[in-house]
Order: C-alpha cells, then sequence, then structure tokens
C-alpha cells in the first residue's frame, strides 16, 4: 500500500478538514436541542428542532454554556483578538437568532475557564491581571466579581447560592470546594484521598462528584454545611461492574435521575441512574435526557467523524452527522489498545491507529498529545485520520501526566517534566519497531505534545527520524514571564514548585543535539505557548547551523476553533511528512 500521490494530497486532506462535526450541548423542553457544530467553516450553534437547523450566534463562536432545562436563550464567548483569548461574551434569545446581547456591558474581554448558565444568573471564571476570580452577570445588565480562587481553579456548577469549585492543589490533586456565592467565601468539602473530576449538584442541592483514585474512580455525596456525606447508591450495578477509571461528564435529568459518561482503556459507555445505555463503541462527551425516556448524546470515534446520537429503546440511531469520504474511510483500520512496557517496567496504556495505506512494517507518526492533563482514545482526531491517509501508521500514548488512568499514573509528571513521561514516549516508538509495526518512526504533537516533541528531537534524538512541533514550548523561563496568572499557576503546578528546573527541561539549551529534520508550525498570537521564545529557539538552531523548516500561523491563537485553523496546523505538516516517506521509503 502507498500514500497518495502529492498531487491528490490537497485535495484529500481539504475534503477531511471540511467534514462537519456536530455536538450536543444541552436538550431543552420541547424536545428542542442546542448543538455546536464545526460547520459553514467554523465553529456555530443552532438550535435542532423538527429536524431543522437553525444558526443562533451571528459570529463563529469558541465557547458555549450549558442552558438549563428551560432556557429562552444560550450564552456565548467568542475570542475578539486574533486568537489571543480574550474572550467576549454574549446571550442569543432563541426566538432572535443572530441577536446578540453583550452578557455583562462593562466586563470587558478576558481568558473564560468556564462559564456556568443558572438562567437568571450565569457565573464565569475569568483571569484578572490580579488573578482567577469568580464572576456573576446578570444577563444585559450588571456583572460584579464574587471571589478570587486559590490558584488554578474553575467553577464547575452552581445551585441555590452555592457553587461546586474545582482547584489544583500543589500536589497535583483537584480539590473540591463550596463558594458562597454571595458572600465569595470558600469552603473546604473535606472529600477522601483522590481528585475531583466531575461534580453537579443534584435538584434537591445535594452535591454529586467523581472522585479519581489511582485504582478508579468512585461517585460520592456532599452537601452545604455537611461536607462528605459518602458514596452514592444508584439503583442499577453496571456501572460500578464496568469500573470506570474516569468519568467524562455528568448531570441530572428532569426527573431527578443521574446520567453519567465514564471511561476507561480508551472509551466510554452511558449510564443511566446506573444502568448501562447500549450504543457503539468509542468515545461520548456528554448525554442530555431527550424524547420519551432515550437519551442524545455527543458521539465519535477514531473512524467516525464527531457526531449526535440517539439512544435508547431498540438501539441508536443517527441524529447529526458528517459521511466520510471514501478514500478516508479505506485509509483507516481499526483501533488497538496496548500496554508498553516502559524504562522503568510501568506499562504505558497505548492507542494505534493503522493506516491500511501502509504496509506492515512501514512508516509510523508517535503523535503525542497536548495537556499534558489529557488522554488519547477511541475518538476522532482529524490529525490522527490525516497521518492515516498520508501512509502512516499512528501510534498515541498516554504517557504518565495522562488523564483516564487514575490519580497516580498523572501526577507522575509533576516535577518531572522531560523526564520519565519522554521515556514512555519513547518506549512507544521502540515497540511500534520491535513488533514490526513501524520501519521508524517520526514524532510529533501540538502543545504540550509539541514541547514534547522539541524534548524528543533535543533529548532522544536518535529514537525518531523526524519531528513536527506545533504551538510548542521552547523555554519554560520565558514562558512564565510572559504568562498571565492562570498559567503561572499550571507552569509552578507542572514544575511542583521546583523552579530550578526550569532551564535543565527546556530544550532551548540542547540546541546542539537537533540532527532530525524539524517541521515548527505555531500560531502568530499563541498566549498560552508564546511565539517569542520559539523565534530565539530558530535564532539559535540557525547559529549552530541546524536545518529546520518553519511556519507561523498568521491570526491565529493556541486554540484550534475553524477550518481555516486546522488547515493552517496541518497543511504544512501533511507536506513535510510527505517529503519524509518519499525520502525513506517504506
Amino acid at each position: 500500500m502507498t500514500g497518495p500521490s502529492l498531487s491528490n494530497l490537497v485535495r484529500e486532506l481539504e475534503e477531511l478538514v471540511r467534514l462537519e462535526a456536530y455536538g450536543i450541548t444541552a436538550s431543552l423542553e420541547g424536545s428542542r436541542l442546542i448543538v455546536t457544530a464545526l460547520k459553514e467553516g467554523a465553529l456555530n450553534t443552532y438550535l435542532y428542532t423538527e429536524e431543522e437547523l437553525i444558526r443562533l450566534n451571528r459570529e463563529p463562536i469558541s465557547l458555549i454554556a450549558e442552558p438549563p432545562w428551560d432556557a429562552s436563550r444560550v450564552i456565548v464567548g467568542r475570542d475578539v483578538a486574533k486568537g489571543r483569548e480574550q474572550h467576549a461574551l454574549y446571550y442569543v434569545p432563541l426566538d432572535s437568532p443572530g441577536d446578540e446581547r453583550e452578557l455583562a456591558p462593562g466586563l470587558g474581554p478576558g481568558r473564560v475557564l468556564s462559564l456556568v448558565d443558572q438562567g437568571e444568573r450565569v457565573y464565569v471564571t475569568r483571569v484578572f491581571d490580579d488573578g482567577i476570580w469568580v464572576v456573576e452577570a446578570t444577563p444585559g445588565s450588571s456583572w460584579r466579581r464574587v471571589g478570587p480562587l486559590p490558584g488554578m481553579g474553575w467553577l464547575a456548577d452552581a445551585h441555590r447560592g452555592w457553587g461546586a469549585v474545582q482547584v489544583f492543589t500543589p500536589e497535583g490533586r483537584i480539590r473540591l470546594m463550596l463558594m458562597d456565592l454571595a458572600a465569595g467565601v470558600l469552603s473546604d468539602v473535606a472529600a477522601p484521598g483522590g481528585s475531583v473530576m466531575a461534580v453537579r449538584f443534584s435538584p434537591q442541592g445535594e452535591l454529586v462528584y467523581a472522585l479519581e483514585k489511582t485504582d478508579g474512580v468512585e461517585l460520592r455525596r456532599a452537601a452545604p454545611g455537611e461536607g462528605d456525606l459518602g458514596l452514592l447508591g444508584l439503583p442499577g450495578k453496571d456501572l460500578d461492574e464496568y469500573r470506570p477509571m474516569g468519568v467524562n461528564y455528568m448531570r441530572f435529568d428532569e426527573r431527578g435521575r443521574l446520567i453519567v459518561v465514564a471511561k476507561r482503556e480508551g472509551a466510554s459507555q452511558v449510564f443511566l441512574d446506573g444502568w448501562r445505555v447500549p450504543g457503539p463503541r468509542g468515545v461520548y462527551s456528554n448525554a442530555h435526557p431527550y424524547g420519551d425516556g432515550e437519551l442524545v448524546a455527543s458521539y465519535s470515534s477514531l473512524r467516525a467523524p464527531p457526531q449526535v446520537v440517539v439512544l435508547g429503546g431498540e438501539g441508536h440511531r443517527v441524529l447529526l452527522s458528517s459521511r466520510l469520504p471514501p478514500a478516508l474511510e479505506e485509509a483507516l483500520g481499526e483501533p488497538e489498545f496496548h500496554r508498553v512496557e516502559s524504562a522503568d517496567a510501568r506499562r504505558v496504556p497505548v492507542i494505534v491507529l493503522p493506516s491500511r495505506r501502509a504496509r506492515r512494517q512501514g512508516p509510523a507518526v508517535v503523535l503525542v498529545h497536548g495537556g499534558p492533563f489529557s488522554e488519547d482514545d477511541d475518538s476522532w482526531s482529524v490529525f490522527a485520520a490525516a497521518l492515516a491517509l498520508l501512509g502512516f501508521h499512528v501510534v498515541m500514548p498516554n504517557y504518565r501526566g495522562s488523564t483516564g488512568y487514575g490519580e497516580e499514573w498523572r501526577n507522575l509528571i509533576l516535577g518531572d517534566v522531560c523526564g520519565m513521561e519522554l521515556e514512555d514516549i519513547v518506549s512507544a516508538a521502540r515497540w511500534a519497531r520491535s513488533t514490526g509495526l513501524a520501519a521508524y518512526t517520526v514524532v510529533m504533537g501540538y502543545s504540550y505534545g509539541g514541547f514534547a516533541t522539541m524534548c524528543a528531537l533535543t533529548r532522544k534524538p536518535e529514537e525518531f527520524a523526524a519531528g513536527v512541533a506545533g504551538a510548542s514550548v521552547v523555554d519554560w523561563e520565558e514562558m512564565y514571564e510572559l504568562s498571565d496568572p492562570a498559567f503561572r499557576s499550571f507552569i509552578d503546578l507542572l514544575f511542583a514548585g521546583d523552579r530550578s528546573k526550569w532551564r535543565e527541561r527546556s530544550p532551548i539549551n540542547y540546541v546542539d543535539n537537533l540532527s532530525r529534520p524539524l517541521c515548527i508550525i505555531h500560531p502568530q498570537n499563541d498566549t498560552r505557548t508564546p511565539l517569542k521564545p520559539l523565534l530565539r529557539f530558530m535564532d539559535r538552531a540557525l547559529e549552530k547551523g541546524k536545518t529546520f523548516e518553519a511556519y507561523i500561523a498568521p491570526d491565529m491563537g493556541h486554540a484550534v476553533n475553524t477550518v481555516e485553523d486546522i488547515e493552517k496546523i496541518l497543511l504544512p505538516a501533511a507536506l513535510f511528512l510527505a517529503r519524509i516517506r518519499e525520502r525513506l521509503g517504506a
């Protein structure tokens, strides 16, 4: 099998990136749905009713709040600073599509970490110069600062004057706190050891939260003024038997039943009051009540683009989806789950997407996810699909620091950035070669994955034939100086407060080791991983006589929200990789 000719490459990639992607945001009274979709070339939100999609926002959005069941309008956010993540917030009446109105006059744009819509009030977790604050807004009227958060955190839910807040501790745990939304005062919920991965208020005002531990997740109850109340009991036992390692989403329906999307080993399932709701294998990001006893969910897999499906009754049916072009459908193999031994004998979870355009022992890309508190799983990835189209097997390691495999695995990265997680990535590459899957391996990633790619090519260059680094960090010291309070807190968390390691773990100090072809792709207006340090990296590489190519994506920030954004990242990478494959063969 061979990859496409260069003359066909751009055409096939254009078809891929222009696939429409659908997700459900909320279900409303009368079986109406709020749908968010990468459609019309950008991220937009729609009212879906009687098989009709009505676009609500006027200009493309980057944020949307989940509205309550009886909502008459939706809250959306838009980056108004060419990718610098300065979000302006608006509300749009459902009966007046396109009529965007300023949510909080006088608040002004800023980095928004969460939006919680409670109908009469909207709560915004927002970054100011003096830290991260919860803001209360009355749509179209007024706003006020409620209270500051102690470090990197966000308001996750609100009910009857109380807010559920999740905050990272210096040890890497995610702590559950309650905020009095009138006074702005925070208090601890004395949860047992573990990290709170999802939290919701019940209709009665009780807190239900998913507590991540080393060996799995348990659901617990808490209440304002009472603290933790112990394990949550559900009528169905399917969820307990599933033994989840993570929770993607939780919410209560209008009858008080708990909907949970739980995950393990790269896939997820939907549960209603503890009973499993059957559906296709893949990943569900949320689920909502719909119609007469059914659920509607956001679903995708590595072989199925994001779509809206209805679960329940006699099985499932697709409500909104895109059809894969035949060439792409033929290129995608069946996803595989493996565990690969790392340098210290720990087992690294690895997802593999084989390419039917590559022979066994063909070219492979080790695709490194960002975060690092994120996960590669059996969900749609336009980058993985593009690599399969190019004729590369795709190897996706869930290195230490990844979510979905317990609290201990996630926290092993803290204080050891560009350390053992790099060994995990290298071990995945060696495994691919030793099993006969790959003749050679290329490393590629975006954001933290771009940083990991830079680490790999400057610390372990012998392991990879080439690398593609997107939106990468190259100098932690300079990045800290250029960051806002939210990302400064994140960097302190990642290094466990040990700033002495910033210089040692920065790729800019290892340019001498660069010996493999490198493609650098970076957004011009990125405020999470700023461009300025990367320009110094390239200047140093030039001084050392290193060979690389670079593409600066104009008028784009870190987040990828439009088809044009995807093209700016993907096309230079694809052309670079096509040349690598042509040179190395296999």
